[in-house]
């Protein structure tokens, strides 16, 4: 089942101990739904420690690397945000072909982003001059009005939202307008 996606993702990502990623059916249908935008909108839950944030990233990776599409992950909160772009991150020095699309800032370096993964905002760029980007975004505010400004105002079109039963009905619906 799902053996397509398996190797894919055998063949571009590494686990922990710098193997081959070997995906479960669950996780491999988890990266299929991403990877191949298979449905507008799907509700994932699964047990702690399954692996999801680690599937949604590198699902999101192939996306970015693959189309020029812009990726928002929403979070209750920017460390809990952080935790699927730390795994990004992590993922873009698996193979060759993230790491040459990969747009590094001025004054940064590959060692200081693998090491601090603590980006907020990835640029991938394409052969033809296109864009991949990623970014997270906190849920997280004192003020709902404020808070709902800034998340409509960022706006993109493929939204991740993790952690959502922990973001209240109000900034949820602000994220569905984004």
């Amino acid at each position: 089942m799902r053996d397509d996606i398996k190797q894919l993702c055998a063949s571009r990502y590494k686990d922990i101990n710098g193997q081959p990623f070997q995906l479960t059916d669950g996780q491999a249908e988890i990266f299929e739904i991403i990877a191949k935008r298979k449905y507008p909108r799907t509700h994932c839950i699964t047990f702690t420690q399954y692996g999801k944030s680690d599937t949604v990233s590198m699902a999101v990776l192939t996306r970015i690397t693959t189309f020029p599409e812009k990726w928002a992950i929403v979070a209750p909160s920017n460390k809990k945000a952080r935790i699927i772009m730390g795994y990004i991150i992590g993922h873009i020095f698996d193979n060759e072909y993230t790491m040459a699309m990969f747009e590094i800032d001025k004054g940064e370096s590959m060692d200081r982003i693998r090491r601090e993964r603590s980006k907020e905002h990835l640029t991938f760029r394409h052969p033809d001059g296109r864009i991949g980007e990623v970014f997270t975004v906190s849920s997280e505010g004192k003020r709902i009005k404020d808070l709902l400004d800034a998340l409509m105002g960022i706006g993109a079109p493929n939204i991740i939202i993790d952690e959502s039963s922990l973001i209240d009905d109000i900034q949820y619906a602000g994220i569905f307008r984004m």
